[in-house]
């Protein structure tokens, strides 16, 4: 049986697939929102569901009376504590024309809540690994509502059903149950790791907590919740000049705590009472250690290097790429993980956010167009300009661009980066994103002041595409314009890998580049797989 409620989930993280596919259990018909296609978390077991739970292209468009909005959007904590929910405010804010009620399930300070539109808030009590188990039968069902003339959805009502708590008041006390909840989880942690740090004994903390849930003597507290909702909570009633000293001290006690790990061996999950988990877990990590060391050893590494004439024939006899297989290659690579795939260095890696997309965005354009010297001539403020960025990804880099430029245009070889980066970029004025063949720049001649292209050329399939790229950027290229490129130098990936593309070395791009007409101003290698050149016409 479908339900008559639609709903839309906005950000779909974790948590925003939990709801959806609990709800979609449930018999709802839901839908998605998020400006990048999302890693499925718990595909393993909810493949099915995954299949019945739609994207939407526009956030409004199946807006409706009947229509409700979940927004499941993250927050962080800022170096001083300050809680930034920018990502909240910018997803409320586009659903201000909506017919359909506002849910919202993100963590939010108290203070900060006020600020917001919304009907209802309600608070997520979460663990990942069950996280659709406890979306369908929530521990805690807590709702905060504001001033609305929406009444209560009808799963909002079955959750309070299965729940095996409720609590109904305001926004503010759903909050400070909310932050109630993780900082007494965190500070339970915290104090059973200090006490055990100094005893060294677990005996005689197990014969007191039964080893219970967040009292066991183990790993630090981590993820996505504890660390930042306890440090943005004291930092912020701090301000006012309150007793918050024993919320900061359990989170300096945690900090130094992860100091000691190393020396206390295998130290079971704070969170886990799941001793068959922890114990495959174990085994896992285990297996990883050993073929790491078998791997890494001499005679292992000797014989590679002796087979590796064989791997390099069959990657002279793998065929050529083309430009249409790169295209499917990237849209593919895109769905599984664009956050991921548009700039693989970022610290976290698989698990990078929003968040970490943007500073590592914006920490590269300072650091490789704002930051260059060679570029001051292109990037005078009071002069009218306009920039190109090749192989933008989501515009993790591209929406910094008009902090220089007045135009700023972009372009992607994978569609789905391209659409994406279009909704991410959707706030943004003067900037222009197109999908390319990965050949052409499609503009007209001598149309940019400035050309650049970071961890994408590296990525062309042939010497010959390479040269004819050159000579694109040299025809959209004004005269006196600086092109500033990135490319693959040294050994790289085989044909079969997903990153292949050709090497050149430095002569080489010189070569390629004055074949062009371009005028060689300098190049530098970063690394040795890494080539920047600098070209002016």
């Amino acid at each position: 049986m479908v339900r008559k409620e639609k709903i839309v989930i906005v950000g779909y993280g974790w948590v925003g697939q939990a709801n959806a596919l609990a709800l979609a259990r449930m018999g709802y018909q839901v839908f998605y929102y998020d400006i990048a296609p999302p890693v499925l978390r718990f595909s393993d077991k909810h493949s099915e569901l995954y299949a019945k739970i739609s994207p939407l292209q526009n956030i409004l468009e199946k807006d409706g009376r009947n229509t409700w909005y979940i927004v499941s959007v993250g927050d962080r904590a800022m170096e001083d504590g300050s809680q930034d929910i920018t990502l909240i405010k910018k997803a409320l804010e586009s659903l201000k024309p909506a017919q359909g009620g506002v849910i919202l399930r993100s963590t939010v300070l108290p203070q900060n809540l006020k600020s917001l539109d919304f009907d209802f808030y309600v608070p997520e009590f979460l663990h990942e690994r069950h996280a659709v188990e406890e979306c369908l039968n929530p521990h805690y069902f807590v709702l905060g509502r504001k001033q609305s003339s929406f009444s209560e959805p009808s799963f909002l009502s079955a959750w309070q059903l299965r729940a095996r708590k409720i609590f109904k008041g305001t926004p503010e006390q759903a909050s400070y149950i909310k932050y109630l909840s993780n900082l007494w989880n965190a500070t339970r942690i915290a104090f059973i790791n200090e006490f055990g740090d100094l005893t060294k004994d677990e005996a005689v903390i197990d014969f007191v907590f039964e080893k219970k849930n967040y009292l066991r003597y183990g790993q630090a507290f981590g993820g996505h919740c504890l660390p930042k909702d306890l440090f943005a909570f004291w930092s912020a009633h701090a301000a006012d000049k309150n007793n918050i000293e024993l919320m900061r001290a359990a989170y300096l006690s945690n900090e130094l705590h992860k100091k000691n790990e190393a020396e206390c061996g295998d130290l079971p999950e704070w969170f886990s009472s799941w001793e068959e988990e922890r114990r495959a877990l174990g085994e896992m990590r285990a297996g990883a250690f050993l073929w790491n060391k078998f791997n890494s050893s001499a005679s292992v590494q000797a014989i590679r290097k002796r087979l590796r004439f064989l791997v390099n024939v069959a990657s002279r006899v793998t065929p050529e790429r083309s430009l249409g297989n790169a295209k499917e290659i990237w849209n593919g690579l895109a769905r599984k993980n664009a956050r991921y795939f548009t700039n693989t260095k970022t610290p976290s890696g698989w698990d990078v956010n929003e968040f970490e997309l943007r500073e590592t965005g914006l920490a590269d354009y300072e650091k490789y167009v704002a930051g260059d010297a060679l570029l001051a001539p292109v990037l005078v403020k009071s002069n009218p300009s306009s920039a190109l960025e090749i192989g933008c990804g989501l515009g993790r880099m591209t929406e910094f661009f008009p902090k220089y430029f007045t135009k700023t245009c972009a372009i992607d070889i994978s569609d789905v980066m391209a659409e994406s980066a279009k909704k991410r970029l959707a706030g943004e004025k003067n900037i222009d994103i197109k999908v390319s063949n990965g050949k052409a720049v499609p503009f007209p001649d001598n149309h940019f002041n400035f050309v650049f292209s970071y961890q994408t050329l590296q990525h062309i399939p042939a010497r010959g595409i390479l040269a004819e790229k050159f000579k694109e950027i040299y025809r959209t290229l004004k005269p006196g314009g600086i092109a500033k490129l990135h490319l693959r130098t040294g050994r790289g990936p085989y044909r079969w890998h997903w990153a292949y593309g050709v090497s050149v070395a430095p002569a080489k791009a010189k070569q390629l580049a004055e074949t062009a007409g371009f005028k060689f101003i300098k190049h530098e290698i970063e690394n040795p797989k890494s080539l920047w050149v600098w070209l002016a016409k």
